[in-house]
């Protein structure tokens, strides 16, 4: 695998060791060991944001976790589309992996388990990854899993670099939708795919934020706060799949979409947002919450109620040639 230089353009050869371009010296590296590809002005004070958020989020660690510490999470039962997300991947054996925005979530550690050829774990952030590496013991994972700070709209990487590209929760943070696809198309080998999960434009949920439960949505932006593009996001009301797949077949992808979760999505988010913290553990028992699911699963089937699930599981395939 090689890497495009951001400082020269030419390519590298991409190794967890790589700590500089070989043509015209620009370092790769910060000083904790993060690899730094973004080089661009374009975004500077969305990084800068999330630089401060990470950095105030970054807590003492004495023991590091394992890997297999974080399966549960990909089980959680207030997040049925982690599930889906996971059984979509498939088999990641041999494969090259690059995740996209993936901020502090942990989850997706476990990827390397699967023993993927080499897996990317990026972010727009630097302090996001510093974060994740000083939680977790990954020396054995040192040859085939990486940290890298990595701007979407320009992957930098040659073209045909890799199998699977994923990004959970992170595409509604990027500006130009149509550069983003553009840079992943050509990023993927022939026959690789993407995986990405979003919320879904919900008329039912998008109405109901703008009049009852309004003052509600305020109140919870001010107890867990909310950055300014999840904002502008949950503002617009969503993703709407033939706009997405308009974009993804004029870059040469041919989309698939899926859909999930209503009652589980605003009955766990209004324990999150609303409930004090000690109270809202009750509300995650195992048997309510397969209660809840089931209940979601029966009224999905209802045409009206299925248009509004909120979780949105959706990516793109490239074509063998």
């Amino acid at each position: 695998m090689q890497i495009i230089c951001p400082g020269c353009g030419n390519y590298t050869v991409f190794t967890p060791d790589l700590e500089m371009c070989s043509n015209c010296g620009r370092r790769f590296k910060n000083a904790r060991g993060i690899f730094d590809f973004v080089d661009s002005s374009d975004r500077s004070d969305e990084r800068s944001f999330y630089d401060k958020a990470y950095t105030a989020s970054k807590k003492d660690v004495t023991t590091k976790q394992t890997v297999d510490s974080v399966w549960p999470l990909w089980e959680s039962p207030d997040a049925p589309e982690n599930k889906i997300v996971f059984n979509r991947l498939g088999n990641l054996k041999g494969k090259t992996v690059l995740l996209l925005g993936n901020g502090e979530s942990v989850k997706e550690l476990f990827f390397v388990k699967m023993s993927p050829e080499h897996l990317i774990y990026s972010d727009l952030s630097t302090h996001a990854l510093e974060n994740i590496r000083e939680r977790f013991d990954l020396d054995q994972y040192h040859q085939n899993l990486s940290f890298a700070a990595i701007d979407a709209h320009t992957i930098p990487f040659p073209d045909e670099s890799f199998d699977v590209i994923y990004g959970f929760a992170m595409v509604h943070h990027l500006p130009d939708l149509d550069l983003f696809f553009a840079s992943v198309i050509k990023a993927l080998k022939p026959g690789g795919f993407t995986i990405f999960m979003d919320d879904a434009y919900a008329p039912l949920w998008h109405h109901s934020k703008q009049t009852w439960l309004k003052s509600f949505m305020h109140m919870s932006h001010k107890k867990t706060g909310i950055s300014p593009e999840d904002y502008r996001f949950s503002m617009s009301g969503g993703f709407k799949e033939n706009d997405l797949a308009d974009k993804i077949r004029s870059a040469g992808g041919r989309p698939w979409f899926c859909r999930t979760s209503l009652l589980t999505y605003l009955y766990y988010r209004g324990v999150r947002k609303l409930m004090p913290v000690k109270l809202s553990t009750v509300f995650y028992s195992r048997s309510l919450s397969n209660a809840i699911r089931s209940l979601d699963t029966i009224l999905c089937r209802i045409p009206l109620l299925n248009k509004n699930q909120i979780r949105l599981i959706w990516g793109f395939s490239k074509s063998q040639g």
